[in-house]
């Protein structure tokens, strides 16, 4: 997690610096979470398999392609997931997924695209900056509500994003947002077991993915 140093000038209350970020952050998931949807896996004979994260862009979900064939955290523990149900947010509405763009050979780039019922009335913007503030979004547990981890940055190596947060099981393709609430990547899972890193799918892969796959790209 990042640690917030700022320069205060005689007269600014740290307490009011305090508010000011905390009024912030709750901004950015009032804007983000309504377009986070939480997506459950079952397999061919329609046990429960896993628990995801996805997010609302237009008329698709955005999820990460690694939850299709999905076997449990265990690998083979479980028949792999072939079939998807969204749970809203807003009002808990539950409805089956039709996969419209299938993960890529070797979930590379780490996506996939469903379609519900429902649609986002607008599409997401962008901004990659090394070591901004950023935001995790997604599911974990039995919440119907998803949780925010906030984070930062902390690699832009091509073809290998980061960010110091922390990533409860479920946060699989969450979205991975900065102050202003717009799109940084996908959350693909937690890297090593000793810091609290999560590696993300970047906006430009999903960009691309999204415009071959035939539908709005990022803005």
């Amino acid at each position: 997690m990042t640690r917030l140093r700022i320069n205060l000038d005689d007269g600014v209350d740290p307490v009011d610096v305090g508010a000011a970020v905390e009024m912030l952050d709750q901004a950015v998931y009032a804007k983000v979470s309504p377009l986070v949807v939480k997506l459950i896996g079952f397999s061919q004979d329609g046990s429960l398999v896993g628990q995801f994260s996805g997010f609302m862009h237009g008329e698709v979900i955005v999820a990460a392609g690694h939850m299709q064939g999905f076997c449990g955290k265990t690998l083979g523990s479980t028949s792999p997931a072939v079939a998807f149900k969204a749970r809203y947010p807003t009002d808990g509405f539950e409805e089956d997924l039709e996969v419209v763009a299938p993960s890529p050979p070797g979930n590379v780039p780490d996506l996939i695209l469903l379609k519900g019922s429902r649609s986002a009335t607008s599409l997401w913007s962008t901004d990659l900056e090394i070591m901004a503030s950023v935001y995790a979004l997604g599911y974990t547990g039995t919440e119907n509500k998803p949780s925010c981890s906030k984070g930062s940055l902390s690699s832009t190596m091509p073809g290998s994003v980061a960010i110091t947060a922390h990533a409860d099981e479920g946060f699989s393709g969450g979205p991975v947002v900065d102050k202003h609430g717009r799109l940084l990547g996908v959350v693909k899972g937690a890297l090593g077991t000793t810091i609290m890193r999560i590696g993300i799918t970047p906006n430009y892969d999903l960009h691309t993915y999204l415009l071959q796959a035939g539908y709005p790209g990022l803005i």
